[in-house]
Order: C-alpha cells, then structure tokens, then sequence
C-alpha cells in the first residue's frame, strides 16, 4: 500500500476507538491494561501520537523502568470485521510522561478532556495495521509504518 494511503488508513483507524491495551513489563513480568486513549484530531495526518491518562500504579512504575510498550487496538469481531493495529514504542524520547508544569501538559490535557495529574504520551516508532479488507483492493491484510 503506499505510504500516503496507510498513513490515513491509520489515522481513521485511530479516530475510530477510544479504548486500546497497554502492555508494559517489568522483571520478566508482563502487564497488559485496557485504557482509553486520546489522538489529537487536529493534528497533521502523519502525526499519530497517543494520549493516555494513567492512575499511578504498576504500569506507570513499569515504564519508567522498563520505556518499552506494545499497545494492542482492535475491532471487536462481532462487527464481522478483522482489524487489529500494534503500536510498538521504547525509549523515554517516545513515552513522555507529563504532569502540571510540564512543556506540552496543558495541551495534552485539552486533549484528553478532562483534569488529569498524570499523562502519557506516545510516540509510536512503529505501526502495523491488520486489515482483511485490504486483500480485497489488491494489498496484503498486514500493512506496517516505520516511524522516525
């Protein structure tokens, strides 16, 4: 698929859920949490960073020790459709936690609508996106973004 197609395959895949899975590890341990998410509908079709408003607990202490995550989005298949995405991010440069005071916080929090003490936000570096439908106009099912 060309990249100019993908790239807004992904950002209408994203602006159609709220909910995604967050798996995070630490000691060998992993954790995967349902939360929902925010993007920035405003934001320039390539950009497709992620907002989530964590409550303290194990997966923000896991990220902080371990800044590697995969997040899991998906079409519940009782919509007949097969459609998954997998955001993988790492490093602290990609997931960005930012509370009051911090650059970037007060236009996070209008994002994600509401008052938060605590949000993450993710870069993705990288982003496949599973889609029967594809095969049907002459592409493969599984298409993938490398981000910079």
């Amino acid at each position: 698929m060309p990249e100019a197609e993908l790239k807004s395959e992904i950002r209408t895949f994203l602006k159609q859920r709220k909910v995604l899975v967050l798996c995070t590890c630490r000691n060998n341990i992993p954790r995967a949490t349902p939360m929902d998410f925010y993007i920035d509908k405003k934001a320039p079709p390539e950009e497709f960073t992620i907002y989530i408003a964590p409550a303290p607990g194990r997966k923000v202490q896991n990220i902080k020790e371990n800044p590697i995550v995969s997040i899991g989005i998906y079409t519940p298949m009782d919509t007949g459709k097969i459609q998954g995405m997998q955001i993988t991010a790492t490093g602290k440069d990609r997931l960005i936690f930012l509370e009051k005071g911090d650059e970037g916080f007060d236009q996070a929090q209008k994002i994600v609508r509401g008052r938060r003490k605590l949000i993450l936000k993710v870069i993705p570096e990288k982003i496949e996106l599973l889609d029967y439908d594809f095969i049907q106009r002459g592409y493969s099912r599984l298409q993938w973004l490398e981000l910079k």
